[in-house]
């Protein structure tokens, strides 16, 4: 009998919504049971070649993210991590702008 077993991907964010606050954003949305936390790629921009992974990666939503000015508008893509390093498809994009 072998010790294997298939790591299967997490699902991916289901809902996924940003609004703005004062000073930044909230990201929310449904956190994938099967998921321990996630990478968030932000831009300023509809594009996501031009997206930038975020340091934090939030284990649960709702997450701010905090820093912006008033007035920044922000693009967001969520992925899914699961325990094993696997991750999901991208969800989004959402956008919202700074408060």
């Amino acid at each position: 009998m072998s010790g294997w077993r298939e790591a299967l991907v997490p699902a991916t964010v289901s809902v996924p919504t940003v609004t703005g606050i004062v000073g930044g954003v909230r990201l929310s949305g449904g956190f994938p049971t099967d998921a321990v936390r996630l990478q968030v790629f932000e831009a300023s921009s509809n594009s996501l070649a031009a997206a930038v992974k975020l340091a934090t990666e939030p284990t649960s939503l709702f997450w701010d993210r905090i820093g912006l000015t008033t007035g920044q508008t922000r693009w967001y893509w969520l992925r899914s991590v699961s325990a094993e390093g696997n991750v999901s498809a991208l969800a989004g994009p959402v956008t919202a702008t700074a408060l």
